[in-house]
C-alpha cells in the first residue's frame, strides 16, 4: 500500500531535506504569504549555517503564525530576514525570539507595517531590545526629550555632530512612538498620546537645533541681544503632529528699539540657519520639512519679524486665512516668554469681539480652491485629508465656530481639534450627536492617515490605488478585509460631509446670511441684479447707489484689502440688519463712505465699528441724522473718539472747554496762526455736545452745552485779542474797562446748531476820546476775526450785528455813556423786546453790572400802550415779508404763522409789561421763562403749558432740520413726501403727513394763544 502523504509543518521548511521548493512555496502561501517562492528563498538564505537552520526550525511555527497577523506578511518576512542577518550570533538571537514571543511580535508588526520604520530598525538592530523595554514604560514627555538632548550635546561644540545626533534621536523616538501606536490603533487615547509625543519630540528637536544655530551666531558675531522665539503652527502648533507632517513655523524676535537695526539682519541669518539645520540632508538624513509660508507676507516677507512688526502686520494686513492658521499658534522653542507674548498679541486678530459670519464664506472659497487643486491630480476621492468628508472638513468645521464665537468664549481657543469639538459641544454651539460623530470620524481618519504615513515615512493622505496597498492598510487598522475598511470609511466620510455642508448651506441666523451675502457681493460672486435685490430687501432706498458706495468702501483700503473685506462684509451686514433703526440706510452708506475716504486706516475703522457696538450705533444714528455728522467727521476724523463718550458732566465739560480754548490762546505764534486751531477746538467741543444729543435727545442740554462752548470761545477770543491788540495798553488787567453782552439765543443760553452770535461790546470811556475809541474798535475786530473770519477750516461762528446800537452801521464797541444815551433817546420798542434776552458774557464784571442796570431801566421802564400793537405790527411784517408762506410750498418754523416768533414776541411783551414791577419776569429766554412763569392775568396756566410744549416741538424740529441739512435754515416743505426724511428723524418718528398735520395743529394753537395774549395786553394797556 502506498504510504500516507506526510503532513507538512513549519519546521519542515528548514529541516525536511526531501521538501521541494514548489512544495515549500505552496505551504508558505497556505500560511498567508502572497509569494511563497520568494519567501522560501529568503528563509533559505537566512538558514545558511546549521545552527541558524536548527534555530529557525524551532522558531518556524511561532514565526509564521506571527507573520500572518501583520498587515503585510510578505514585507514582514523580507524585513525579518534582513534584520536577523544583522544580528550576531544569529542563532542565539533566534533562540531569544523563541523564548520571547512578545519581542517577535513587536519586530514582526514593525516590519510588516512600515518599510520606513523597518529601515530604522534594520539600520539600528539594537533598538529592538531597547524598544522591548520601553514599550512597558510610561511614554516620554517633553522634559524627558529635553534631558536626552542635553545628554546628547554634552560639552561638545561640533554642530555637525550635534545635529546628526538629533537625527538619530528623532529616528529612535519615531520608532518608539510608532511601536506604541501599532498596538493601539483606532483608540483616541492612543491617537492623542501619539500626536502629543510627536509634537513634543519636534518641539525639543527644533529647540536643540536653535541652540546649535545660536551658538554658531555667537561664535561668529558675538553675543546676540534680544530674544528669539519659534512659534509652532498647523498640527505642530496644535500639539497634534503626524508622523510625516511638515512643520509650520514662524520666527519672531524682540529687542530694545535702539538695537533693532543691527540685530535685524543677524536674526534673519539665525532664522535661515535654523531652517537649514532642520531641513538639510546629511548622511543621517534630515529632521523635518519646514514650511515658513504662514509667516507674515508668506514667501514674499522677511523670514524673521520683530514682535512690533508682527503686531503692525496683523493689525493692518492680516488676512482671514491667517486667522485660521493662528488658531493653532503655540510657542515651541527659544524664549518661551516671548513666544507667549506673540500668541497673546495675535489673540485680538484671531478672535473678534463680534460674530464673524463673513469668515464662513471665505472658508467656502478656500476649501473650493483646495478641492479644485486636488481634482487636477485626480486624487480627491482617495484623499482622506482634503477630500469629501475628510480631516480638513472636520478641522474647518470646528475652526469656523472657534473664529465666530472664540472672542466671547475663551474655552474655544485651542489648537487641538478634538478639544475644540468637545468645548463646542459643552458650550452648546453644536449638537451632542454632531460632536460625537465628528470626534469619532476624526479619530478614525487620523488613524487612517497615520497608517498611510507610517508605512513609507512620507507625507501622504491618499489611499493606495492597489488592492495590496488597501489590504495592508486595512490590516494595519485591524480590519480583516478591504470591504470592511471601505464601508467604515465611507460611513464616516458621508456623515462628516453632511455636517460640513449643513454649516455652509443651511445657515440659520440672519446675521450669518447677511455676512456671507455681503462677502459674496464684495468678492464679485454675486451679480449686480442679485445685489440690488438683496439691498432692496434690506430696506435700502437707492440700491444702485448703495451698490456703488459699497464697492467704493471695498476699494478704500490701500493695504490689507483681503482682511478689510472680511471686516467690511460683517459691518455691512450689521448696518443692514436693522439692529440700529435707520430712516435711510442707503444714505447712511453714502455718508459712511465719505467719512471712510478721509480715514487713514479704513480696515481699522471697520473693525472698531464691529467691536464697539455703542460707537457703531452712535455713528450710524449720526450719519442717519443728516449731513452735519458726515461733514464734521470727514473734516475731523478724530471726532470718532468722542462719539461714544459718556454724558457730559457740566463742570468737567466747562473746564475742558476752557482748557482747550486756553491752550490755543497760550500757544506760541502770531494771531493768524490761532485761527484754524481755534476752529478745531470749537468743532471738537461742539461735536461732544452733538454726540450727547444723539444719545439723550435732550434739547435743554443741547442748548446749554452749545451756549457754554460759545461762551468759552468768546472769552478765549477776547483774551487772545487783548494780547495782540489791547484796548488799554496801560491796564494791569486786560479785562478791565470793557464788557461783552450776549443777546439772542446765546443771551438766553438757547443756542442751537448753526446759530449765529449776537454780541454787543461796551467799554468805559468818554465818547470824545478818539484814540481809546479806535483801540476798542481794533480790539473787537480782532475778536470778530478769531471767531468769524473764514479760513480753509471755515469759521467758528457767524455774527448778527443788528442788535447792537445803530445796527449794522453802528460801532463795534460803544462807550458806556453813548450806550446809555442810545437806549434812552433812540432805541425802539423792538429793541426793548430783544434786550429781554441778554447777559454779560465776559470782561469787566463791574461794568457788566452797570450795563445790566441800564438795560433793566430801558427794558422794564415805563409801559406804553402802544407796545402790544407795535409788536403785532412788526410780527406781521416779519411773517409777510420774510416768512413768505403765502406761496404754500414751505413753512417757516421761526417767522411763519404760529412759529417760534409768535411765542417769543408774546412773552417778550409780557416781560416788558410785568417786569417793571415783578423781577420774576426778568428771565432771559423763552424756555426758562415758560418753565418758571409766575401767575399772570395775561397768560393762563394751560396756555403756558401749551406754549411750552409747542416751543419744545418747534425747537426740536429746527434742530433736526439743521442737522439734516447741515445749514442754518428754518423752513420745511409742505409736500408730505418731501417732509418724510425730517419726520423720520424726530425723537418720535412720524410720517411726513403726520408731521405736517402735527405742525399745523401746534402752530394753530400757538397763533390762537398769541392773538389772545396780545388782545389781553392791549385791552389792559394802562
Amino acid at each position: 500500500m502506498p504510504s500516507e502523504p506526510k503532513t507538512l509543518t513549519p519546521r519542515d521548511i528548514f529541516l525536511a531535506a526531501e521538501l521541494s521548493a514548489e512544495e515549500a512555496a505552496r505551504f508558505l502561501e497556505g500560511r498567508g504569504l502572497r509569494d511563497g517562492a520568494a519567501a522560501d528563498r529568503h528563509l533559505q538564505e537566512l538558514a545558511a549555517d546549521l545552527t541558524s537552520r536548527l534555530a529557525l526550525g524551532n522558531l518556524a511555527e511561532l514565526l509564521l503564525d506571527t507573520l500572518s497577523t501583520t498587515p503585510d506578511p510578505d514585507a514582514a518576512l523580507v524585513g525579518f530576514c534582513r534584520y536577523v542577518a544583522e544580528r550576531t550570533p544569529q542563532a542565539a538571537f533566534l533562540s531569544t525570539l523563541h523564548d520571547d514571543p512578545r519581542a517577535l511580535d513587536i519586530l514582526a508588526q514593525i516590519l510588516g507595517t512600515s518599510p520606513f520604520l523597518s529601515e530604522i530598525l534594520i539600520r539600528n538592530p539594537g533598538y529592538l531590545d531597547w524598544l522591548r523595554r520601553e514599550l512597558d514604560a510610561p511614554p516620554p514627555d517633553r522634559r524627558a526629550f529635553e534631558h536626552e538632548i542635553h545628554r546628547l550635546f554634552g560639552d561638545g561644540h561640533d554642530s555637525g555632530r550635534q545635529v546628526d545626533g538629533l537625527k538619530r534621536l528623532q529616528r529612535r523616538e519615531m520608532l518608539r512612538v510608532a511601536a506604541r501606536d501599532l498596538f493601539g490603533m483606532l483608540d483616541r487615547e492612543t491617537l492623542t498620546t501619539t500626536t502629543a509625543q510627536l509634537s513634543d519630540l519636534a518641539d525639543t528637536i527644533v529647540d536643540g537645533a536653535l541652540r546649535v544655530a545660536t551658538a554658531e551666531q555667537i561664535e561668529r558675531g558675538g553675543p546676540l541681544g534680544g530674544q528669539f522665539a519659534v512659534i509652532g503652527m498647523g498640527k505642530l502648533g496644535g500639539g497634534d503632529l503626524n508622523y510625516s507632517s511638515d512643520i509650520d513655523l514662524i520666527y519672531v524676535y524682540d529687542a530694545p528699539d535702539d538695537e533693532v537695526a543691527p540685530l535685524h539682519p543677524r536674526y534673519q541669518k539665525l532664522g535661515r540657519r535654523l531652517t537649514g539645520l532642520l531641513s538639510e540632508h546629511t548622511g543621517e538624513g534630515y529632521l523635518y520639512r519646514v514650511d515658513m509660508r504662514l509667516r507674515p507676507m508668506g514667501q514674499r516677507g522677511a523670514l524673521v519679524y520683530s514682535l512690533r512688526q508682527a503686531a503692525q502686520y496683523y493689525e493692518t494686513l492680516g488676512e482671514t486665512f491667517e486667522r485660521f492658521a493662528l488658531l493653532k499658534a503655540r510657542p515651541i522653542a527659544g524664549d518661551r516668554e516671548l513666544g507667549a507674548r506673540f500668541v497673546d498679541l495675535v489673540q485680538s486678530f484671531v478672535y473678534r469681539k463680534y460674530l464673524d459670519h463673513a469668515a464662513i464664506e471665505e472658508l467656502v472659497r478656500y476649501k473650493a480652491r483646495a478641492d479644485r487643486a486636488h481634482a487636477k491630480h485626480g486624487d480627491l476621492d482617495r484623499n482622506i485629508k482634503e477630500g469629501r468628508g475628510g480631516i480638513r472638513e472636520i478641522e474647518l468645521f470646528a475652526q469656523v465656530f472657534q473664529l465666530i464665537h472664540g472672542g466671547e468664549q475663551p474655552a474655544l481657543r485651542t489648537g487641538h481639534t478634538l478639544t475644540a469639538l468637545e468645548q463646542l459641544g459643552s458650550a452648546g454651539f453644536i449638537d451632542p450627536d454632531v460632536q460625537r460623530d465628528l470626534s469619532a470620524a476624526y479619530i478614525f481618519l487620523r488613524n487612517v492617515e497615520h497608517g498611510l504615513q507610517v508605512a513609507e515615512g512620507q507625507q501622504t493622505h491618499s489611499l493606495s490605488g492597489t488592492d495590496r496597498g488597501l489590504l495592508a492598510l486595512a490590516r494595519r487598522l485591524g480590519f480583516d478585509d478591504v470591504a470592511t475598511l471601505t464601508a467604515v470609511l465611507e460611513r464616516h466620510r458621508d456623515r462628516v460631509h453632511a455636517v460640513y455642508a449643513d454649516l455652509f448651506h443651511d445657515t440659520p441666523s440672519e446675521g450669518a446670511r447677511g455676512g456671507r451675502n455681503m462677502f459674496r457681493l464684495l468678492a464679485g460672486e454675486m451679480s449686480d441684479e442679485e445685489g440690488r435685490s438683496r439691498l432692496a430687501d434690506a430696506g435700502v432706498e437707492n440700491p444702485q447707489g448703495a451698490l456703488d458706495t459699497i464697492r467704493a468702501l471695498d476699494a478704500a483700503p490701500e493695504q490689507g484689502r483681503a482682511s478689510a473685506r472680511n471686516l467690511l462684509a460683517n459691518l455691512l451686514a450689521a448696518i443692514l440688519s436693522g439692529e440700529t433703526p435707520l430712516a435711510a440706510p442707503g444714505q447712511v452708506l453714502i455718508r459712511l463712505e465719505q467719512v471712510v475716504s478721509h480715514v487713514g486706516a479704513p480696515g481699522a475703522l471697520f473693525r472698531t465699528l464691529l467691536e464697539d457696538v455703542v460707537l457703531r450705533d452712535r455713528l450710524l444714528t449720526g450719519l442717519d441724522a443728516g449731513e452735519l455728522f458726515a461733514a464734521r467727521l470727514s473734516a475731523y476724523p478724530e471726532l470718532l473718539d468722542f462719539l461714544a463718550g459718556p454724558g457730559l458732566e457740566p463742570e468737567a465739560f466747562r473746564a475742558a472747554v476752557t482748557g482747550a480754548f486756553g491752550a490755543v490762546v497760550a500757544a506760541e505764534g502770531d494771531f493768524d496762526s490761532r485761527l484754524d486751531p481755534f476752529r478745531r477746538v470749537k468743532v471738537i467741543e461742539e461735536f461732544k455736545v452733538l454726540a450727547e444729543w444723539l444719545a439723550a435727545r435732550r434739547l435743554d442740554l443741547l442748548n446749554e452745552r452749545l451756549s457754554l462752548v460759545a461762551d468759552g470761545a468768546v472769552a478765549a477770543a477776547a483774551r487772545a485779542a487783548a494780547r495782540e491788540r489791547p484796548p488799554d495798553p496801560d491796564a494791569a488787567d486786560p479785562e478791565a474797562g470793557w464788557t461783552v453782552i450776549a443777546l439772542g439765543k446765546l443771551g438766553s443760553r438757547e443756542l442751537t446748531v448753526h446759530s449765529d452770535l449776537d454780541l454787543v461790546f461796551v467799554y468805559d470811556g468818554e465818547t470824545t476820546d478818539a484814540p481809546r475809541f479806535e483801540r476798542h474798535q481794533k480790539f473787537v475786530r480782532a475778536i470778530h476775526d478769531l471767531l468769524s473770519r473764514k479760513t480753509g477750516a471755515g469759521s467758528a461762528y457767524e455774527f448778527d450785528t443788528r442788535l447792537r446800537p445803530e445796527g449794522k452801521m453802528g460801532a463795534l464797541a460803544i462807550p458806556f455813556p453813548a450806550f446809555e444815551r442810545y437806549l434812552r433817546d433812540r432805541a425802539e420798542i423792538w429793541e426793548r423786546m430783544a434786550w429781554t434776552r441778554r447777559r454779560p458774557a465776559g470782561g469787566d464784571a463791574a461794568l457788566g453790572v452797570r450795563v445790566q442796570e441800564t438795560v433793566d431801566r430801558f427794558v422794564y421802564g415805563t409801559w406804553t400802550p402802544d407796545v402790544p400793537a407795535y409788536a403785532r405790527h412788526v410780527r406781521s411784517r416779519i411773517e409777510r415779508e420774510l416768512a413768505r408762506e403765502a406761496a404754500g410750498d414751505h413753512l417757516d418754523l421761526k417767522r411763519g404763522r404760529g412759529g417760534l416768533a409768535d411765542i417769543d414776541f408774546l412773552l417778550q411783551v409780557l416781560q416788558i409789561r410785568e417786569g417793571a414791577e415783578r423781577e420774576q419776569f426778568r428771565v432771559a429766554g423763552t424756555r426758562a421763562l415758560l418753565a418758571t412763569l409766575p401767575e399772570t392775568a395775561f397768560l393762563r396756566t394751560g396756555e403756558a403749558d401749551t406754549l411750552s410744549d409747542a416751543y419744545g416741538f418747534l425747537r426740536e424740529l429746527e434742530t433736526v432740520l439743521r442737522i439734516y441739512t447741515n445749514a442754518g435754515g428754518g423752513t420745511i416743505p409742505t409736500d408730505p413726501a418731501a417732509l418724510e426724511p425730517i419726520a423720520r428723524r424726530l425723537r418720535e418718528a412720524a410720517s411726513g403727513e403726520e408731521l405736517l398735520a402735527r405742525y399745523r395743529e401746534v402752530t394753530a394753537e400757538v397763533r390762537a394763544i398769541y392773538e389772545t395774549g396780545m388782545d389781553r395786553l392791549e385791552a389792559r394797556a394802562d
